[in-house]
């Protein structure tokens, strides 16, 4: 029978470490809905994504699935390879087999099932990345995705010995394809002469000097469509403010919003796009020392505010502040979107389900908030506010670094934010500290990194830019 498929219509994965007893799962995917009773449902939120039936048949496992939503989205079309994974751990199964009369849908259970099947373990002696070995050719845009979004994972994994500013930016040139995007790289001197006070600021505790990486399409310099903005605090220590010693080894992961930031790049570099774009991230390490900066401080930023820094724990709005204003003087974007694992305080309002989208439009809100929902890479918008905005001002000085109190505390930093975004432009800030990391994983990913807003943000070119 399985001789018969044709051969694009046909994956399998086999187990790298294989067992002694090898168990065989056989995986058909029928969109004809079957009439057999006492089907098995698999719902997410409340909704049916597809049924299915698993049976013992002779010496292997047999699972039919019948998709039944008919909204075919990212997430529904990925989720089945989600779901082969976990069956096939549950069972210990050793080789699948999988078979469909549409390649599209193969293309995406293979997609969703390397999704699912990638954890970044490499100092683990004997570990190795994935479970299963797979000679399935996926197609162009899902490899370019899956691509990207890997290296995105390695990136927020790797301890803050391995990836810092000058090793994050050495790493990240390999990656990009550079017949289609120019990489600018300041050092230390570049940034001084600039003027990126707040960013410099940030960094001056730490022995590892600061990096600025710029990038753009190749052939478009100026007035670029979209600029992608990333805070890449390789380790956060509080500085002066210190972190409480419990959990400080997460702040290796404190520089996801650039690692996202240039996983959209490398993405980006390998597709062809409708649309001109940028993006800039901005590399520091936030350490104590005596060369820190420190509470009390008064910083002038690339914008001309008077900053004074009442919590030095609060600095990945500084970097930002510096690179958004920098990048939307040289690129001038009709669209600035900027990613920063910011705040605890999202993570106390919407947990780790969903990342804080604030935002200054009404369209770009809901397209985002669109394409998180059909990715599952979601988003809940949070209010921006003049009331909130008041709580930065200070009798002093400019503007100060965090806002009036203990409550609020994402939304003050999103008005910060928003103090160095340029009239007219278009801004969106997703605070993304809750959904980078996750120790027991999740529906679509192993534990560790999710990857989130590679995803996301492909699913908005295509339906903004209609891509």
């Amino acid at each position: 029978m399985y001789d018969l498929v044709p051969p694009s219509m046909k994956a399998q994965f086999n187990l790298i470490n294989l067992p002694n007893q090898r168990i065989k799962l056989h995986v058909d995917i029928d969109e004809k809905l079957s009439s057999k009773k006492r089907l098995s449902k698999y719902s997410y939120n409340n909704i049916i994504i597809f049924k299915y039936s698993i049976d013992l048949d002779n010496s292997y496992f047999k699972l039919v699935i019948f998709p039944t939503n008919s909204k075919k989205n990212h997430f529904n079309k990925t989720i089945l390879g989600s779901f082969v994974y976990d069956t096939s751990i549950k069972y210990s199964v050793s080789e699948i087999n999988v078979n469909t009369k549409n390649k599209t849908i193969l293309d995406a259970l293979v997609y969703g099932f390397l999704q699912k099947d990638f954890i970044y373990s490499i100092y683990k002696s004997n570990s190795i990345n994935s479970r299963f070995k797979t000679n399935y050719k996926l197609s162009k845009n899902y490899l370019n995705l899956i691509n990207s979004l890997n290296f995105l994972k390695e990136l927020v994994s790797e301890p803050s010995n391995i990836i810092y500013p000058i090793s994050f930016v050495k790493r990240t040139q390999s990656q990009i394809n550079k017949k289609n995007v120019n990489i600018k790289v300041l050092n230390k001197k570049n940034i001084s002469n600039i003027g990126l006070n707040c960013l410099l600021a940030v960094s001056q505790g730490s022995k590892r000097e600061p990096r600025v990486m710029e990038f753009s399409k190749k052939n478009k310099k100026s007035n670029v469509d979209i600029l992608f903005v990333g805070k890449g605090v390789c380790f956060d220590s509080g500085g002066i403010s210190i972190k409480p010693s419990g959990g400080m080894e997460d702040m290796k992961w404190d520089m996801a919003g650039s690692a996202v930031t240039v996983s959209i790049i490398k993405y980006l570099s390998e597709i062809k796009t409708n649309f001109s774009y940028a993006g800039i991230v901005g590399l520091v390490e936030n350490m104590p020392s005596g060369t820190a900066y420190k509470p009390g401080d008064i910083i002038k930023s690339y914008k001309g505010i008077n900053v004074e820094v009442l919590n030095t724990d609060a600095e990945g709005r500084l970097v930002l502040a510096d690179i958004i204003t920098y990048g939307c003087e040289k690129y001038k974007p009709k669209i600035v979107i900027d990613f920063a694992t910011l705040t605890g305080a999202i993570m106390v309002a919407l947990g780790q389900h969903y990342a804080g989208l604030f935002s200054n439009d009404d369209t770009l809100a809901k397209t985002l908030y669109q394409s998180g929902q059909d990715t599952n890479e979601k988003v809940w918008r949070m209010p921006l506010h003049d009331d909130f905005d008041k709580e930065l001002n200070s009798p002093f000085v400019d503007l100060k670094n965090i806002g009036a109190g203990r409550y609020g505390g994402s939304v003050t930093a999103a008005q910060f934010l928003q103090r160095f975004v340029p009239e007219n432009t278009k801004w969106a800030h997703l605070d993304i500290a809750g959904t980078t990391w996750k120790n027991g994983g999740d529906i679509m990913n192993s534990k560790g990194s999710t990857g989130f807003g590679l995803t996301l943000i492909a699913e908005f070119i295509k339906k903004y830019f209609k891509n």
